[in-house]
């Protein structure tokens, strides 16, 4: 019994270790230049709303990273205010991914048997992540700002892993 419970717990914990990598490892190599999306939703505030997408462009355009209008890669920011008058407490959801055109395994090994180069593109998400929030009121636009300039760090160290001559 106690070799069984010892063999299943070594199985559990090696498992465990080596199943903890990012699935979007690797999906960033090659992106520079991308378009960019932000939809919010909730609040109705024009000039916050071009604050925000002043920020981000500047994050990006820190790393060389910069917007082009209507071409693949394509980062979209969701962002997602549920902002309560009434109650202590206001939700935020914060959905950022990225976006690029791939195509399946089994069709690319066809293609390359039949020397056809396939037109079976579709669009993938390559990275993203999420925050969700909460917060009173009066501090619904601060934490929005930091929960992006999080996601945007997780997403400039995971593109320079992907990317590591960048960094020169």
């Amino acid at each position: 019994m106690n070799q069984r419970l010892i063999l299943f717990v070594s199985l559990l914990f090696s498992s465990i270790c080596f199943s903890q990598n990012r699935w979007y490892e690797g999906n960033l190599k090659g992106l520079e230049d991308l378009s960019f999306d932000l939809n919010i939703k909730g609040i109705d505030d024009g000039v916050w709303e071009k604050r925000l997408f002043s920020f981000i462009e500047l994050r990006l355009l820190e790393h060389g990273i910069e917007f082009v209008e209507d071409q693949m890669p394509r980062m979209v920011i969701d962002v997602s205010i549920l902002d309560s008058r009434v109650e202590k407490t206001s939700s935020f959801l914060v959905m950022f991914s990225v976006y690029n055109y791939g195509i399946s395994e089994e069709d690319y090994y066809r293609s390359m048997a039949d020397t056809f180069i396939t037109k079976k593109l579709m669009t993938s998400k390559v990275f993203s992540q999420e925050v969700i929030g909460q917060t009173n009121s009066d501090k619904i636009h601060r934490d929005v700002e930091k929960s992006i300039n999080k996601i945007l760090s997780v997403y400039f160290d995971q593109w320079y892993r992907d990317n590591p001559l960048k960094q020169f």
